[in-house]
């Protein structure tokens, strides 16, 4: 099932390279001000603080309830060591772009979401289990 053209996945995957950028801004901005201060580590949540926010105003429930909703629909495609996701994450450490778009989209597009919350959670969702890792996504997201 394709979840996206080609125009919509360019631009999907830009908004993705833009906010896995943005998020290396930051914690790089941040530990050098928790070195100065000694303060204590990042908490991811507290970096992903842009997509929980756009998780919850386009699902219209708690980041945390959405995520294990979305995790147990997706977990054939992210946690299945037989998954493509999967065999990528575990050969390269990260997924391509397109593809993590592409397989989550159908998930959500299964879950009935479509149009603009499609494309802002796809992106949020996507970028959330890249920066938390695969591995850890499942671990604390989809069911068993």
């Amino acid at each position: 099932m394709m979840s996206f053209t080609t125009e919509e996945m360019t631009v999907l995957s830009a908004q993705m390279d833009e906010q896995l950028q943005q998020l290396r801004d930051l914690e790089k901005h941040l530990k050098s001000g928790a070195s100065k201060s000694g303060s204590q580590s990042l908490d991811e949540e507290q970096l992903l603080e842009k997509q929980r926010k756009e998780i919850k105003e386009n699902a219209k429930e708690s980041p945390d309830t959405f995520l294990r909703k979305c995790g147990d629909k997706a977990k054939d495609v992210l946690c299945k060591e037989s998954s493509e996701l999967s065999k990528q994450w575990q050969k390269w450490g990260d997924i391509r772009n397109e593809d993590v778009l592409e397989k989550l989209g159908s998930v959500l597009l299964i879950m009935g979401y479509s149009g603009a919350a499609l494309h802002i959670l796809t992106v949020a969702i996507s970028v959330y289990v890249i920066r938390v890792g695969l591995n850890a996504f499942c671990e604390k997201y989809c069911c068993d």
